[in-house]
């Protein structure tokens, strides 16, 4: 009687791990993506400058990941308020360069701006737009999209201009918000790792590193070109 019992109970334990999996793929499977999101609103730049940000965002830890250090050339490939600029310019020092690249001039205006008091002299602003970065060809030794691929409409297109300003042995680091994270862009707009390392790889990328647990709400990928 007590080994039926054990028995039927090891049934109702597996199905209900079985069942616990079936609704979790199904409930990814509903969300229906939307591409690409809409463009983060100078508006809303208080947010990007939150007090808590580096909490989370840790962003010396992104760029001691990618060894970002003086003398470096780098990209911040939707710089937005400036949030990273400020930090990869303190980085790579007067004899490195920052390249801030967005696709709205506000934007772009705000970073200016809050450089006016700063030393800053090592950052050149760039208006790009959504089909090309506009960078100097085979310049950088880092590109950083930071919660900016979900923004574009085509994105292996735009990948590959940014591969073009990639020295030879340059990296590509990409962070996006995952579907688990309580904060970040509406979900419908959250791209799953898996999508962005495959199209990383039609525009000529291979995946070297891949940074799950490093922070609580995004996933950090780092590519370099394909030989």
């Amino acid at each position: 009687m007590i080994n039926q019992y054990i028995r039927h109970f090891k049934i109702f334990l597996l199905l209900a791990v079985i069942s616990h999996i079936c609704v979790n793929v199904y409930a990814r499977e509903e969300i229906k993506r939307e591409r690409p999101g809409n463009l983060f609103s100078p508006s809303k730049i208080p947010l990007l400058e939150d007090a808590g940000r580096d909490t989370w965002q840790k962003p010396e830890e992104i760029l001691n990941a990618l060894d970002i250090k003086k003398g470096q050339v780098v990209a911040d490939i939707g710089a937005g308020s400036g949030y990273l600029t400020v930090k990869l310019s303190e980085r790579v020092e007067v004899d490195g360069t920052v390249y801030a690249v967005d696709v709205q001039q506000e934007m772009l205006d705000y970073i200016n701006k809050r450089l006016s008091n700063k030393e800053g002299k090592n950052v050149k602003l760039v208006l790009g737009n959504m089909d090309d970065p506009k960078l100097p060809t085979g310049s950088l030794d880092t590109a950083i999209l930071l919660s900016t691929y979900h923004e574009i409409a085509h994105p292996v297109d735009f990948i590959k201009k940014v591969k073009l300003a990639l020295k030879p042995q340059g990296k590509l680091a990409i962070l996006e918000f995952s579907d688990e994270s309580p904060i970040g862009p509406p979900l419908q707009v959250r791209l799953p790792e898996d999508l962005i390392i495959s199209e990383l790889k039609q525009a000529g990328f291979t995946l070297s590193q891949r940074h799950i647990f490093l922070f609580p709400y995004q996933y950090f990928l780092i590519f370099t070109p394909s030989r």
